[in-house]
């Protein structure tokens, strides 16, 4: 499980932050989320404790559900880097699996060095975009 969220943490930090890529894969709009959760949902956490305990009925065990929302809370972002991880190591439909090698013999064109994978995963995907990125620039995603 500590693997499937490091794979997920990797696929997030090489995932390019291209919005045209949102028309391609919903994996931009989820890394977005993800980000986004990991920055808020500590302090949601923490105010959802502390808005319990201020405006509760004092007769009322509150713990409880403070504790499940708070939780709650923070698991969000984990369970968004958990599918994130797993997304990064399943195989590529062939619809993406084409741009792949497209984009794989662009760069090797231009001398990069690019391992041949036997079944690219999203995460060799991703790699290669990043690539892509670095040697192209803005413009290779204009032309998308």
């Amino acid at each position: 499980m500590y693997n499937t969220f490091q794979a997920g943490q990797d696929y997030l930090n090489t995932f390019p932050n291209q919005k045209k890529l949102n028309l391609f894969m919903p994996d931009y709009r989820l890394i977005r989320l993800v980000k986004f959760a990991s920055k808020v949902m500590p302090a949601f956490a923490c105010f959802a404790i502390i808005w319990q305990y201020c405006f509760a009925d004092p007769e009322q065990s509150i713990t409880a559900n403070a504790t499940l929302t708070a939780l709650f809370a923070l698991s969000i972002p984990f369970q968004g880097l958990y599918w994130l991880g797993r997304r990064a190591k399943s195989p590529l439909p062939l619809s993406l699996l084409e741009w792949y090698e497209t984009l794989r013999q662009k760069l090797i064109s231009e001398r990069h060095k690019i391992a041949d994978q036997a079944v690219p995963s999203y995460q060799d995907f991703a790699n290669l975009l990043q690539l892509a990125e670095k040697t192209w620039g803005q413009s290779y995603f204009d032309e998308l």
